[in-house]
């Protein structure tokens, strides 16, 4: 979905807008769009200068990587972006230094606003590193591979690794 600035009235242009899972494109090794995004934002303009302010909601698949669960997640995302137009710069190898308030602005083509890219962005923005099940989720048994959220497993108290010994040595050393 594309947004061509010449044709924005003066007056701020709301959308309300529910992409497909297919229309963003979206593509993560680990994660996968469990329902349609829903994007609402307001944009203003003066000129080619754009801001915009809304939220992004949709919910997302992904195994837990602490029990290896598939799980589903709502994510929402509230912004406010300011876009643009891309500078001119000397070519595409040329060096640009940016100052700190220019951190806060992203560039777009000046021509047409990329809404998808932006949606898409903000997805991947709002997904945690660590996608677990839940806060609380225990994990895997390290020996024996059992689900430890659905009960304690067989193993018993087994010595630990002897290849880590030398890491215990020095933990026993240190808490003296």
């Amino acid at each position: 979905m594309f947004i061509e600035i010449e044709d924005l009235k003066p007056e701020p242009l709301r959308v309300h807008h529910v992409f497909q899972a297919t229309e963003i494109g979206f593509s993560h090794e680990d994660t996968a769009l469990a329902e349609p995004v829903t994007a609402d934002f307001t944009l203003e303009h003066k000129g080619s200068d754009l801001r915009i302010k809304g939220t992004v909601e949709t919910a997302i698949r992904f195994r837990c990587c602490r029990c290896n669960k598939e799980c589903d997640r709502n994510i929402a995302a509230g912004f406010a972006l300011s876009y643009l137009p891309q500078p001119e710069w000397a070519g595409d190898n040329a060096e640009v230094e940016l100052k700190y308030e220019d951190m806060d602005v992203a560039f777009y083509d000046g021509i047409a606003f990329d809404v998808n890219l932006m949606v898409l962005e903000q997805i991947e923005l709002a997904i945690p590193m660590k996608l677990v099940c839940r806060e609380d989720c225990k994990g895997l048994c390290y020996r024996c591979g059992a689900d430890l959220n659905e009960g304690s497993c067989s193993c018993t108290g087994e010595t630990a690794d002897p290849r880590l010994s030398a890491l215990l040595q020095f933990r026993k050393k240190s808490d003296k």
